[in-house]
């Protein structure tokens, strides 16, 4: 009863962050109503110069494509020597919390500028869900939410949990870290162990009375 319980909470954390995970806009995006517009800021030295793109679209396909046809390609192809230099691969949207810190490769920028745009090309294809992602890795862990995949087990000795993330492996870890993490639920009892199977073993002692 307790493991089942157990499964059903980290099931519903899970679908939990899926879904915040979505619907989190983190700082400025293109727009909030039927308009995106393209808030690219110039690509001076100067970090005080404000003036931005400002072109509007109707399709996030379309401010896709002008960001990185007409801003990425500007900023990292002027030169060959443009091509040389690791600083080529700058976020230059409106309010980027990166405040201009490179990214090591064109194609993280790339993937980061999803945040502005609300482009999100990764589509869940189980029946009835739909959701999309703007990254491939994201949409590999939400699909674990519907096999039920969880390849990441838990290292402490004795402890059979698992888990379809590393965050969620490195939550439950915390219980271990403590004492005596897993706690009688049974009211009036307060008893803890460090171990599950050790928590399993003194609940049959709460069903033995029960039963008799």
């Amino acid at each position: 009863m307790l493991e089942e319980l157990q499964h059903q909470q980290q099931h519903q954390s899970q679908l939990s962050k899926s879904t915040k995970a979505s619907s989190e806009q983190n700082v400025t995006t293109a727009s909030s109503s039927s308009e995106l517009r393209c808030l690219w800021l110039s690509c001076t030295d100067d970090e005080s110069d404000q003036s931005y793109c400002g072109r509007l679209f109707h399709r996030v396909s379309d401010i896709v494509q002008h960001v990185t046809s007409d801003h990425l390609k500007s900023s990292t192809n002027d030169s060959h020597e443009a091509d040389e230099r690791k600083d080529r691969h700058v976020c230059h949207w409106l309010n980027c919390p990166r405040q201009r810190m490179p990214f090591t490769a064109r194609y993280k920028l790339v993937n980061h500028i999803r945040v502005h745009t609300g482009e999100r090309p990764f589509r869940c294809n189980f029946v009835n869900c739909g959701r999309r992602f703007a990254r491939a890795e994201n949409l590999k862990i939400h699909l674990r939410i519907h096999t039920g995949e969880k390849p990441f087990a838990c290292d402490f000795p004795g402890c059979d949990r698992r888990f379809a993330n590393s965050s969620d492996r490195k939550k439950h870890a915390q219980v271990h870290a403590s004492a005596k993490g897993y706690r009688c639920q049974v009211a009036n009892c307060g008893k803890s162990y460090s171990h599950p199977s050790s928590l399993r073993k003194h609940s049959r002692v709460h069903s033995d009375r029960t039963q008799s």
